[in-house]
């Protein structure tokens, strides 16, 4: 366990570094919206204490339920004073304010149990008013890691049920190779 033990050892956290620095390379300005708050803030943390290394002018900033809707709302503020920003969120702020003029991404760090959580999410940038022409969302789950294997079944089937039920698609990367064997992984 000890190996095994720090932020390095984290290959979650490396691919999503990866994709963070991709998308701010971009020119992208990305939400990560994460499950619980201490993964929110550890996720914080760790990107504030990577990327600063390439841009010393970056700002990374947490917001979880922890702090009410003003502080929540004051913190987005401060973040959007800096031209290279990443929120880090939970799902506090998956509902209710719009972010679209702040912000182009969407990275689903942690997987919710429902893909209008999703949705939820990604409204928060992708809707009426955003100005950039390209809003891009990322899925992040681990290939060899078996609880994203079997969210991402549970959310397959749901978005597969609620198209047969209502004829209505759920936005879901449902053709991709890498989440098929994610599942299949998974399920043997």
């Amino acid at each position: 366990a000890r190996e095994l033990d720090g932020s390095e050892h984290d290959a979650k956290l490396q691919q999503l570094v990866a994709e963070v620095t991709r998308l701010i390379r971009d020119g992208f300005r990305p939400i990560v919206f994460c499950r619980f708050i201490p993964t929110a803030e550890y996720v914080a943390e760790q990107l504030q204490n990577r990327l600063v290394r390439t841009w010393k002018d970056i700002a990374v900033a947490a917001v979880t339920g922890e702090v009410g809707d003003e502080q929540r709302r004051e913190r987005v503020d401060e973040l959007t004073q800096h031209e290279r920003r990443i929120l880090v969120a939970t799902d506090c702020l998956s509902e209710g304010i719009n972010l679209q003029d702040q912000f182009t991404a969407v990275l689903h760090y942690d997987l919710p149990w429902n893909p209008n959580r999703l949705e939820q999410r990604e409204g928060r940038v992708d809707r009426f008013g955003q100005v950039t022409p390209v809003v891009k969302a990322c899925l992040l789950y681990g290939a060899d890691n078996p609880i994203d294997g079997v969210v991402l079944d549970v959310l397959l089937r749901k978005v597969r049920e609620i198209k047969r039920s209502t004829g209505i698609n759920v936005p879901f990367p449902e053709d991709s190779q890498s989440i098929i064997d994610t599942i299949t992984q998974a399920l043997l």
